[in-house]
């Protein structure tokens, strides 16, 4: 038996830079700050920054120490948004600067896709599907 009404609503991370990150997400995805919490005692400042309704990246802050993760580390990979228009999607993109790392190509489900990197080196993947 399933859980009732169960849907995905955010992934969170701790940023090195809140402002950069807030302004990256803004420039790439249209992405609007919708909650702010400051640091009260030992719990730390954090935000919610909305792609589209009911679609959140959440952002802690002080990240200061960078992880390196071998190729073949168990874990979190990526994590992807779907877009109408790859094409436009990397226009876009591009227009600020942003290319991919990965792609574009068409991934093995036949969706076109291409990886891009956020600041703190979040792996993004864009799908059209």
């Amino acid at each position: 038996m399933a859980i009732n009404g169960i849907r995905f609503t955010h992934v969170a991370f701790r940023a090195s830079n809140l402002e950069r990150s807030i302004r990256w997400y803004e420039g790439a995805f249209g992405a609007k700050k919708v909650f702010h919490a400051k640091q009260e005692g030992d719990r730390p400042e954090l935000l919610f920054l909305e792609f589209a309704k009911g679609h959140f990246i959440e952002l802690f802050t002080n990240g200061k120490s960078k992880v390196q993760q071998p190729s073949d580390a168990i874990g979190y990979q990526h994590f992807c948004v779907v877009v109408d228009d790859l094409e436009q999607a990397l226009a876009h993109l591009a227009a600020i600067n942003l290319h991919p790392h990965r792609g574009p190509f068409v991934g093995r489900p036949q969706y076109r896709i291409a990886f891009i990197s956020a600041p703190d080196g979040i792996i993004i993947e864009l799908m059209q599907v």
